[in-house]
């Protein structure tokens, strides 16, 4: 009993209560700026636009800003009672944590300009170059030295992603443009494990190299594609540590419901929150989008900015192309869990690494506090309750010995209807079969998602990436349909 007072308490804390599904949910959106419910209730049934835009992630919301301040009349659509997608910013204790997508760098321009742009803040998570590390190979536990044991990592990782003799460098030679050369195609049929199964490393080497690829695809690496891999190899400059800054280090300060609420901010578009679309049709040079209450309305074209594990879930007319529907039943392989645990022990700037199928595949130190330290966890799916104190506690001892789990807290993505998973990694042949397909325009329709941006696809760059080519392409059709 007292287990769960105290995990309703942390819940409350941090401005959060748990739905029937045991997902994190609040009525406040993302970010800490309440949107204007009068903004959102004048828009009547049947009420026609330029354009519609499903979903309002970062895809969505750059696309519905840019369209709008181009004197296009944009309804943005979302089925939460908040923005953001599959990011969620909330607070526990006074301080900001992020239950879904978080770290930029700069070389990542997309979202770089628009932290910029905005006067946002960054902050970094200090585990992400950690002063400990804490090994878990084959059941036994090493207590490692970062120095010593990262450039063994980076070694190995090199290894791994040179499939060329050339560090792997003339599989993407334009990490933003993917298609740009089809070498990769040989090397699509593979997993992470088939990969990491024709090399010869060590104990020690292969379980961080197991680690790694657990977290990147979060999920079993026999379920994640290799090319993917090289991909990120390629847009982290070819070499572990610069690739690792990238993808966890630099985060917004002020957090990504900031950033979000400040795009919101800007645009002119008219928003609808708690509208779950069904139906697109379009005929006669126009589209309409029925929601789940039944509500139609109009537009010339439509952009659907949901994720790739979603889009099958919306019926259209005529409908969209087989290799579409495939390739969202079939879905990227995240979908694993993120979560933070608060434990008693003070661990400094802390890392632990395991591989699949261990419960805990990644976890460092996102904050040192006062009554202890903040963790931030990451799990395959299926493999751990993250709600579940007891459970948390155990495995998290599997890394830090003696643990003592105060609260933990997280947000079950893949049991999210409008999400699905979590950041997109591709499975074997989706790159080659998928990628291509999931961008087609299809009449009067558009897709964008971060699920398939040329660049950094699955992360909050790649969204905006995203919704601001789609947005401009949208332009173009309009302008030569007037």
């Amino acid at each position: 009993m007292e287990k769960e007072n105290k995990r309703r308490r942390f819940l409350k804390a941090g401005g959060l209560a748990v739905a029937g599904a045991g997902l994190a949910s609040r009525k406040a959106t993302a970010g800490e700026a309440a949107l204007d419910a009068a903004r959102s209730a004048q828009v009547p049934d049947g009420a026609e636009y330029d354009v519609i835009v499903i979903g309002a992630g970062f895809a969505g919301l750059t696309a519905a800003r840019d369209l709008s301040l181009r004197g296009a009349r944009t309804l943005l659509l979302e089925a939460r009672n908040r923005i953001g997608g599959r990011t969620f910013s909330t607070r526990y204790a006074g301080h900001k944590i992020e239950l879904g997508g978080t770290w930029i760098h700069w070389s990542q321009g997309y979202v770089w300009s628009e932290v910029n742009r905005y006067g946002l803040g960054i902050v970094e998570s200090p585990g992400a170059s950690p002063d400990d590390l804490a090994l878990l190979s084959d059941g036994r536990l090493r207590k490692l030295k970062p120095e010593a044991a990262f450039p063994r990592l980076s070694e190995a990782m090199g290894r791994y992603c040179d499939v060329d003799g050339k560090g792997g460098s003339t599989i993407f030679p334009r990490a933003q443009d993917p298609l740009f050369s089809n070498a990769f195609m040989r090397f699509d049929r593979l997993s992470l494990q088939d990969r990491l199964d024709q090399l010869r490393l060590k104990d020690d080497t292969r379980a961080m190299v197991g680690s790694m690829l657990a977290i990147n695809c979060h999920n079993d690496p026999r379920q994640g594609g290799f090319v993917d891999m090289l991909k990120w190899w390629s847009l982290g400059d070819f070499e572990m540590g610069r690739l690792f800054d990238k993808l966890s280090r630099y985060k917004i300060a002020e957090g990504t419901g900031a950033l979000a609420s400040a795009m919101l901010g800007d645009a002119k578009a008219d928003l609808l929150l708690s509208t779950p679309v069904s139906s697109v049709g379009r005929g006669g040079g126009m589209a309409v989008v029925t929601t789940t209450e039944g509500k139609s309305f109009k537009a010339r074209a439509v952009v659907c900015a949901v994720p790739m594990n979603v889009l099958d879930a919306i019926a259209f007319s005529p409908d969209i192309a087989n290799a579409k529907r495939a390739a969202s039943r079939a879905g990227h392989t995240g979908n694993g869990g993120k979560f933070y645990a608060h434990i008693k022990q003070k661990v400094g700037n802390w890392m632990g690494m395991s591989p699949f199928p261990n419960p805990i595949t990644m976890a460092w130190t996102e904050r040192q506090r006062d009554d202890g330290t903040l963790l931030v966890c990451f799990s395959p799916p299926g493999k751990l309750d993250q709600n579940d104190e007891e459970a948390v506690q155990a495995a998290l001892r599997g890394l830090l010995p003696g643990a003592e789990v105060l609260a933990t807290m997280g947000y079950q993505w893949g049991a999210d209807p409008y999400s699905k998973g979590t950041w997109c990694w591709y499975r074997p042949n989706q790159l080659s079969h998928s990628f291509a397909e999931l961008r087609r325009i299809e009449g009067n329709v558009f897709f964008a998602s971060a699920d398939s941006a040329k660049g950094w696809r699955g992360f909050i760059d790649g969204a905006i990436e995203s919704g601001a080519e789609t947005a401009h392409e949208v332009i173009g059709y309009l302008r030569g349909k007037a």
